[in-house]
């Protein structure tokens, strides 16, 4: 079997210098036309493969994006990873994805070991260990090392760098006016996300929708989910001393759990009380009866995260383009959990 053929062998046989082959093959617009079409062609005829090893270390790139999400089994950050890994393959990387599991030790590990040589950058979602600490040394330290991040979802101003978000405030406003304005009085909101920058901005909007809709009389019920179970007993006795004819959820899982709760105290959704959560994934379609949600179009967001992140990556390192948040609407999908007016 005869050796593979290298760069210095195909400038060799094209007659072309190393560095003339090497750029009529990334088709160097400094390459006439006809001479890159030249050493494409013998290379063609040779086999040649390009040592993409050799190149990532002359260049100092990988090719590779680090991915750091809080929690694989949420359908919001499933659906955001899809889109990630299609636009990252569509640009020419890799992607290599990590789960903090909400805590800000493994966030802090995984950082640690991927910016070791392994990523040229990173996209992340924060967990809220993160935010309980209030410690962001970590990813300040990381963009102080010349490789850029992109947060998104769940985001800080304590970090200065590119971040993709959705209209959290607007949309969990919307959602408590529409409960409100379809006859709803008593209308609460369950958060198990209660201590990130996306439970917090859902929480202020909810409450911004009952102060400019709701009667004088109603009053702000925010129930935290810390462990489910937990909650189950709680929620189940506060049904009993409290009527509630409305519910805004932070997100897919603690809706669907919450209107099972509702359900077996022998209340109906939506005739007794409508439910509305955030994230269209699977569990809203099939949930019995399905899930009224706010559609965050998380693959979207992941294209537009992984789009930030390379451009900042391949642009010339003497130009630093200012920082910029890109924020995504949502869409509210009405189905059988809440009565509400189109």
């Amino acid at each position: 079997m005869s050796d593979p053929i290298t760069l210095k062998k195909l400038a060799h046989l094209s007659n072309f210098s190393i560095s003339t082959v090497s750029k009529a093959l990334a088709d160097n617009p400094e390459i006439s036309k006809g001479t890159r079409e030249k050493v494409k062609k013998l290379a063609e005829l040779y086999n040649y493969t390009p040592n993409l090893v050799a190149r990532s270390l002359k260049q100092r790139r990988t090719k590779t994006i680090g991915v750091i999400i809080p929690n694989i089994l949420a359908h919001f950050f499933a659906k955001v990873l899809v889109g990630i890994e299609k636009k990252a393959v569509a640009l020419g990387y890799n992607i290599i994805t990590c789960i903090s599991d909400e805590s800000y030790d493994k966030e802090v590990k995984s950082i640690q070991m991927l910016a070791s040589g392994s990523v040229d950058g990173f996209i992340i979602s924060i967990s809220k260990e993160t935010y309980i600490k209030e410690d962001y040394q970590h990813l300040i330290a990381t963009i102080n090392k010349n490789l850029p991040v992109v947060l998104f979802d769940r985001v800080t101003e304590n970090v200065l760098c590119d971040k993709v978000i959705i209209n959290d405030f607007e949309s969990s406003y919307d959602a408590t006016k529409k409960l409100i304005t379809s006859g709803c009085k008593n209308v609460i909101f369950v958060s198990p996300i209660n201590h990130t920058s996306v439970g917090i901005e859902r929480v202020n909007g909810y409450n911004k929708a009952l102060k400019d809709h709701a009667t004088s009389n109603a009053t702000s019920q925010i129930l935290i989910i810390e462990e489910y179970k937990e909650f189950a007993q709680y929620f189940n006795t506060y049904l009993e001393d409290h009527t509630i004819d409305g519910i805004v959820a932070a997100d897919e899982l603690s809706a669907i759990y919450t209107m099972n709760l509702i359900i077996g105290k022998g209340l109906r959704v939506p005739e007794d009380v409508s439910v509305i959560g955030f994230t269209d994934g699977i569990l809203s379609e099939n949930s019995n009866p399905p899930l009224t949600t706010v559609d965050q179009h998380g693959i979207e967001l992941g294209e537009i995260a992984t789009k930030k992140l390379i451009n900042r990556l391949e642009q010339d390192n003497s130009i630093q383009n200012e920082y910029t948040t890109t924020t995504i609407k949502t869409t509210l999908i009405k189905r059988g959990s809440a009565r509400i007016e189109d």
